[in-house]
């Protein structure tokens, strides 16, 4: 294993079986978003658990990539999109005179930031993003991801940027749920579609 922070150096290559990457064994689930953000707005990314809940111990892991528009001139501000992503593990909890449940860390840049790396706009301008947490399953209420699209030209604010395309993917692990992929999938029938690997055959002539 290595020993240099994957902040630094990415995290590796490609499985050579892309299986590993599509299906999904026991206990796991695999959910893919795709989409487009719009400069300012906000996206909420629901996460789908099956119906009552999870038990015991689980782990969550999420990748957010997204395609940035690039500024060449600006070494300084390269990506000219940025990300502010936060998670709230459950709907229940909401603190008095707030619209939205509370918020938990969930894509930590470095294990111990100081306070003014914390106001820094550490990571936002990553256009590939990794975390994993492991909580209890009786933690999660309707956990969502909630994506604020950050433009920016020149280092500063514009208004003229456009959509950006984006993809997500959420994996779930629960030891407990032998069948989660397909609790999941009966639970969200009407807005998860499961993916369906299109194999090239070669032809002889």
């Amino acid at each position: 294993s290595s020993t240099h922070d994957k902040v630094e150096v990415g995290w590796g290559k490609v499985p050579e079986d892309l299986m590993e990457i599509i299906t999904c064994p026991t206990g796991v689930a695999r959910v893919v978003y795709q989409g487009e953000l719009k400069p300012g707005k906000y996206l909420r990314a629901t996460l789908p658990l099956p119906v009552g809940g999870l038990q015991g111990n689980v782990r969550l892991k999420a990748t957010f990539c997204y395609a940035s528009p690039t500024d060449p001139q600006d070494a300084v501000a390269y990506t000219r999109a940025g990300l502010e992503i936060v998670f709230r593990p459950s709907d229940k909890k909401v603190k008095e005179g707030k619209a939205n449940a509370e918020t938990k860390g969930f894509f930590d840049m470095k294990k111990y930031a100081t306070e003014e790396e914390r106001r820094s706009d550490m990571g936002k301008w990553e256009t590939v993003l990794h975390g994993n947490k492991s909580m209890r399953g009786s933690s999660l209420d309707n956990p969502v991801f909630d994506i604020h699209y950050n433009a920016r030209e020149a280092g500063g604010p514009t208004t003229s940027a456009e959509k950006i395309r984006y993809a997500l993917i959420i994996t779930v692990e629960a030891p407990k749920h032998a069948d989660l992929y397909n609790d999941i999938l009966r639970a969200f029938a009407k807005t998860l579609v499961p993916i369906q690997p299109k194999v090239t055959l070669p032809v002889r002539v």
